[in-house]
């Protein structure tokens, strides 16, 4: 007995079905035997130097194609990314590179068994082959196998068989390689009786018989075109095989394996092994965005975050409701089961977030101050497209854990001491010059509310980069037009942080959406766009986002540079 154990170290697989085109966004899961058999039989030539291959190597080659293989498979989901292939004279084409995810948890392994009794010889250059193994399938599919006496208990069986082993099961197609034996017997049926037949064919209708150099030739095409043997139908390119004009590769033929019906639709909510020592419960996911044109103006502009996040948030919220009675998840909609409001902010924030792009954001981190319960997973995992206007974004979930699993990627859970804002800060009530209504007042009130601690310094951004005090605020925004704005009192132009004669608000933000569009009802009661720099008297962790909409992305802020 053979087992191998291989494990994908991008965490996903990538491989087309043979017959199939790339852009069809099939998946060949698991791993075809005539796939196998080539990959070792490549990694010998590349990684151990081979010239021809060796007996040991052709005896072992024979003995796992007469032996088709059992897999067992790690849960699975599928993706894809999509992408424009430069070909000539700076002409592209679209590829649509479909892949399934396996992950690159302790227990992220593709177990595949041959039940066959090697010699000492095939054994030792079988596992010199799959330590060496480094990809399967196309080349982004990153591998390391070794051979091993166990596997792990949770995966998956896939056997070849010609009915079903239960209910629950579908079946897919493999392309296996023939035996030694059967592939000597096909090839000399087809160029043995293919000649016979071309010599009697010519008698039985009274023609004349071909001449001898004639029928040598023909008899040298026929063989050329079918290999010598089995390993040499293994060697050949899908070049050379598609320049002859064949279908399906000689000496293969398809087996019928069944795997469980959701086998590619299992998305692994294993945490790591960190993840698992801190906590159980996960309150955290990031989401990618794509777009399906040459372009990049259907990602979302970052001035459109609002409008964006507010779609998001709705196809999140139709998703989790299943019909049920029960309503849609109260992580995404703040209310329970009684349409009650939560208290506390407790529900979800959706932030966009620019990690490719400073113009437009590419993925959006939805963090709850609760757990995730299983209706708001299961949304996270099912949407895949949201619609503004006539243009379509493409969603993808990334990954569900823990704020701090994000930390290094994700600005928005780090933890600093002074803050600035990506989007407007709203004032989420009328502004007035003093007391709980004030720019400071309303701040101070926001943080309170989710359980933060108190700024020491709230400054607010001016025009130019520069920022002044919250104190000075009413000032600026009594006199908010361009022209010359003077800070009040004549000690005010020694102050720290005050401005110099003709300074004034930002007016960057004035462009950014500052009211929900599908809930119109909901407007700010204020038109105030302002950018705000927080000062903490210890390092805070995000995500801090303030003010109207701030659950839709307003407000949202990340540590100063």
């Amino acid at each position: 007995m053979l087992r191998l154990a291989i494990r994908f170290l991008s965490g996903s697989y990538h491989a087309t079905p043979w017959g199939r085109h790339v852009n069809e966004g099939d998946i060949e899961w698991p791993p075809s035997p005539w796939r196998l058999c080539r990959a070792f039989l490549a990694t010998g030539f590349a990684r151990l130097g081979w010239a021809t291959v060796p007996p040991e190597g052709r005896t072992l080659i024979e003995r796992l194609a007469a032996s088709p293989p059992v897999y067992h498979l790690p849960p699975a989901s599928t993706g894809h990314t999509r992408h424009y292939m430069p070909l000539y004279k700076n002409v592209t084409a679209k590829v649509l590179d479909a892949f399934a995810f396996v992950g690159r948890g302790e227990d992220a392994v593709l177990g595949i068994t041959w039940d066959v009794e090697p010699t000492a010889a095939e054994r030792a250059l079988f596992e010199a082959l799959a330590a060496r193994l480094s990809y399967l399938g196309r080349a982004e599919s990153w591998v390391a196998a070794e051979v091993t006496e166990a596997l792990p208990e949770h995966l998956s069986p896939c056997r070849a068989s010609e009915c079903a082993p239960g209910p629950g099961y579908e079946r897919v197609a493999l392309l296996a390689p023939l035996s030694a034996a059967e592939y000597a017997a096909f090839r000399r049926e087809r160029v043995g009786g293919g000649g016979a037949a071309e010599q009697e064919g010519p008698a039985r209708r009274g023609a004349k018989a071909p001449k001898k150099s004639a029928a040598s030739k023909e008899a040298a095409k026929l063989e050329a075109l079918y290999p010598a043997d089995l390993l040499a139908a293994l060697l050949k390119s899908s070049g050379d095989l598609q320049r002859d004009g064949w279908s399906q590769p000689p000496g293969s033929r398809w087996l019928s394996y069944w795997r469980e019906g959701d086998a590619l639709a299992k998305v692994s909510t294993r945490p790591t092994p960190a993840a698992r020592r801190r906590a159980p419960r996960q309150d955290t996911a990031l989401l990618a965005l794509s777009s399906d044109t040459a372009r990049r103006e259907v990602l979302p502009r970052s001035e459109d975050a609002l409008l964006c996040m507010e779609v998001l948030h709705a196809a999140l919220v139709r998703k989790s409701d299943r019909g049920d009675g029960f309503g849609p998840s109260p992580c995404l909609t703040g209310k329970d089961a009684h349409h009650t409001p939560l208290t506390g902010h407790r529900h979800a924030w959706l932030l966009p977030a620019s990690l490719g792009s400073e113009a437009h954001f590419d993925h959006v981190l939805v963090h709850t101050a609760m757990e995730l319960d299983e209706r708001a997973r299961a949304a996270l995992s099912s949407v895949r497209k949201i619609y503004r206007k006539d243009l379509c974004t493409l969603v993808t979930l990334v990954e569900i854990g823990l704020r701090e699993d994000f930390e290094q990627a994700v600005p928005y859970v780090r933890a600093a001491k002074v803050w600035t804002s990506v989007l407007p800060f709203v004032p989420p009530r009328h502004l007035k010059r003093q007391g709980a209504s004030s720019l400071e007042g309303q701040v101070q009130a926001e943080l309170a509310s989710r359980g933060l601690p108190p700024a020491e310094r709230i400054e607010v951004e001016l025009e130019g980069g520069n920022y002044g005090a919250a104190s000075d605020f009413w000032d600026f925004w009594q006199r908010r037009h361009p022209g010359e704005i003077r800070l009040a009192g004549p000690e005010a132009a020694h102050e720290e942080g005050s401005q110099l004669p003709g300074a004034q608000l930002a007016t960057r933000w004035r462009h950014f959406r500052s009211a929900r569009v599908l809930k119109p009802e909901q407007r700010p009661p204020v038109a105030a766009s302002l950018g705000l720099r927080l000062t903490f008297a210890a390092p805070v962790r995000g995500p801090i986002a303030l003010g109207y909409a701030s659950h839709f992305g307003l407000g949202a802020m990340v540590p100063a540079p």
